[in-house]
C-alpha cells in the first residue's frame, strides 16, 4: 500500500509596524515640559549674572551662555521626549523606538516653527530691550560705553548736521526781512524738507556728492558756492557714518551667521539625541513595566 505525503503550507500574516501617536504626543509633552523648565532655569541664571553697570561684558557673556544653553536644552529635552515616547509605546522594538523619537523631534520642530510664525518670539525682543535699557542706564550714570554707533544712529546724526549746515549757510542767501523787535533787518532761515534731507544724507553716505548737491540746488535757494561748501564740510562726517554703517552691517551679519549655526547645531544634535532616546527607551521597556513580560523578537503589532 503506497504512502502519500501531504505538504501543508501555513500562511503567516505579518503586521506592519505602526506609529503610536498617543505615545508620540505624550513624549512631545514631556519634551516641552523639560525644555520650559530648562529655559526658566537659564533665564534665572542670566538675570542673576546681569550687571547693568557693565552692559557690554554682560551682553557678551549672556550671548555665549544663551547659545550653549539652547543647544543643551534641545538635546536634553528631545532625549527625554524620545525616551518617554518609547516607554509609553511599551514595545520592545528599538527600530520603532528610534522612529518614535524622530517623530517627537519633528513634532517639536513643527510646533516651534508655528509658535515663532505666530509671533511668540517676543522673548528675544524683550531681551534686546533689556540690553538697550542697560546701555541707556550706563549713559545716564556717566559710565563709558565702548560700543560704536549703530547704522541708524550714524545716519540720523549726519542728517541733523546737514540740516544745520543748510540753515547756517542759507541766512544770507534767503533774503533780508525787517525785524520790529530789533529795529533792523533779519534773515529768514532756509529750512530743508526732512524727506529731501534724508535722500541727500543717503547720497552722501553712498559717496555720491553730486547727487546731494543736485538735491540741495533743487530744494533750496543756496548758491552753488554755499552748496559746495556745505557738502564739502560733510565729507568727513559722511565717511565716518559710512564706516559705522558698514561696521554695523558686518556685526549684524556676523551675529546672524552665529545664530544660524547655533540653530543648526541644536537641531542636528537634538535629532540625534531624540533617536538615541527612542532606542534607549525601547530597550528598557522591561525596567519600566517590570510587572509585565515582553518577549524579545516578537513582530510589532
Amino acid at each position: 500500500m503506497a504512502q502519500v505525503e501531504i505538504e501543508r503550507t501555513e500562511i503567516v500574516e505579518l503586521s506592519q509596524p505602526s506609529m503610536n501617536w498617543g505615545a508620540i504626543i505624550a513624549g512631545w509633552l514631556v519634551a516641552v515640559g523639560v525644555a520650559f523648565l530648562m529655559y526658566v532655569g537659564g533665564l534665572a541664571m542670566g538675570f542673576s549674572a546681569f550687571d547693568p553697570y557693565d552692559a557690554e561684558a554682560t551682553a557678551k557673556g549672556i550671548g555665549i551662555g544663551t547659545a550653549l544653553w539652547v543647544i543643551v536644552t534641545w538635546i536634553v529635552a528631545l532625549l527625554l521626549g524620545g525616551m518617554f515616547a518609547s516607554w509609553f509605546d511599551s514595545r520592545d522594538d528599538r527600530n520603532m523606538g528610534v522612529m518614535h523619537g524622530i517623530t517627537v523631534w519633528g513634532l517639536s520642530i513643527a510646533a516651534s516653527g508655528l509658535l515663532l510664525a505666530l509671533g511668540m518670539g517676543g522673548a528675544i525682543g524683550s531681551g534686546a530691550s533689556m540690553m538697550g535699557g542697560a546701555r541707556l542706564g550706563a549713559h545716564a550714570h556717566g559710565m563709558p560705553h565702548g560700543g560704536q554707533h549703530t547704522g541708524a544712529d550714524a545716519r540720523v546724526a549726519l542728517q541733523a548736521q546737514l540740516m544745520q549746515r543748510v540753515r547756517q549757510a542759507g541766512g544770507a542767501a534767503s533774503g533780508s526781512i525787517y525785524a520790529p523787535t530789533t529795529g533792523g533787518m533779519a534773515t529768514a532761515p532756509v529750512r530743508l524738507d526732512p524727506r529731501t534731507a534724508s535722500v541727500a544724507t543717503m547720497a552722501l553716505i553712498a559717496d555720491q556728492p553730486d547727487t546731494a548737491k543736485a538735491l540741495l540746488a533743487a530744494n533750496t535757494n543756496l548758491s552753488p558756492a554755499d552748496i559746495d561748501s556745505t557738502v564739502q564740510g560733510l565729507s568727513a562726517p559722511a565717511a565716518r557714518a559710512r564706516s559705522d554703517i558698514k561696521a554695523a552691517a558686518d556685526s549684524a551679519a556676523h551675529y546672524m551667521a552665529m545664530a544660524m549655526w547655533v540653530l543648526f547645531a541644536s537641531l542636528l544634535l537634538s535629532l540625534i539625541a531624540a533617536a538615541i532616546g527612542g532606542s534607549l527607551g525601547a530597550g528598557h521597556v522591561h525596567r519600566v513595566y517590570h510587572d509585565r513580560r515582553y518577549a524579545r523578537g516578537v513582530p510589532s503589532r
